[in-house]
């Protein structure tokens, strides 16, 4: 969601909103604001010509999804990279090419290096590993402390971001309260209790679909995901180190 967009800006905006792009490959299209009103905007489209009005709700300023793959040896070919493979495969349905990305590490210090160097272009960060109620485990370091994960992340000026935890208990307030806290961290999205793979992976897409595609806020998109998806599983939506919501 984006507001007080102005002209020349380049947005994202929802393709099966815009007139003209339905038989766009992804579906988010990448393009300009050429004219802004309080709650309203027209953006440029393929042919060079302009949209129709466009509630400002439904465009984004940047999208970028970064699927992190926190590898553990033992079970990354049974589940981790199954789960992380489907969550991908659904994001490209939903950006270009060039701002999605999977990566796999097995350390803080791999975490680190990549993390410093590429951040900044990713709105949405998918964590997918396995998790406790205070910490994510790592191959090469085991446990790593909520605490400990949000330091390792700060970067000064560094864009806000959403976290989509699949990793199970990281829901609790010891591990999403503290994540949550940091600056880089607008909300944590996370799982109570112990999720199954593919709840997981359909929890997740069915958020990103009602927020990126639908333009609803972080809550509401939460919310409606969570009425959506089969099974007993419950999430909970931190921000800024309070709990906002459960289900």
């Amino acid at each position: 969601m984006a507001w007080n967009l102005t002209v020349g800006e380049q947005v994202y905006a929802p393709c099966s909103r815009v007139s003209g792009l339905q038989d766009y490959g992804v579906a988010l299209y990448r393009t300009e604001v050429v004219e802004a009103e309080a709650k309203k905007v027209r953006v440029r489209l393929r042919d060079g010509q302009n949209s129709g009005w466009i509630g400002s709700s439904l465009i984004h300023r940047n999208v970028g999804i970064l699927i992190l793959n926190i590898g553990d040896f033992l079970s990354e070919a049974s589940l981790l990279d199954p789960l992380a493979k489907s969550v991908a495969q659904y994001c490209r349905l939903i950006v270009p090419d060039d701002q999605i990305r999977s990566v796999r590490v097995r350390s803080i210090a791999e975490l680190q290096k990549f993390w410093t160097q590429e951040q900044a272009a990713y709105s949405h960060i998918v964590w997918v590993g396995h998790g406790r109620n205070d910490a994510l485990h790592f191959a090469v370091d085991g446990w790593v402390g909520g605490e400990a994960l949000g330091k390792s992340l700060r970067q000064r000026g560094a864009p806000r971001k959403v976290y989509i935890s699949l990793c199970c208990n990281t829901g609790y307030q010891a591990f999403g309260s503290a994540v949550s806290r940091t600056t880089i961290c607008s909300d944590l999205v996370a799982p109570f209790h112990a999720v199954p793979g593919a709840i997981a992976s359909q929890f997740c897409q069915t958020f990103l679909a009602y927020h990126l595609l639908e333009g609803r806020s972080v809550g509401v998109a939460f919310t409606n995901a969570r009425k959506s998806v089969p099974g007993s599983v419950s999430f909970r939506l931190w921000r800024a180190g309070k709990l906002k919501a459960t289900s």
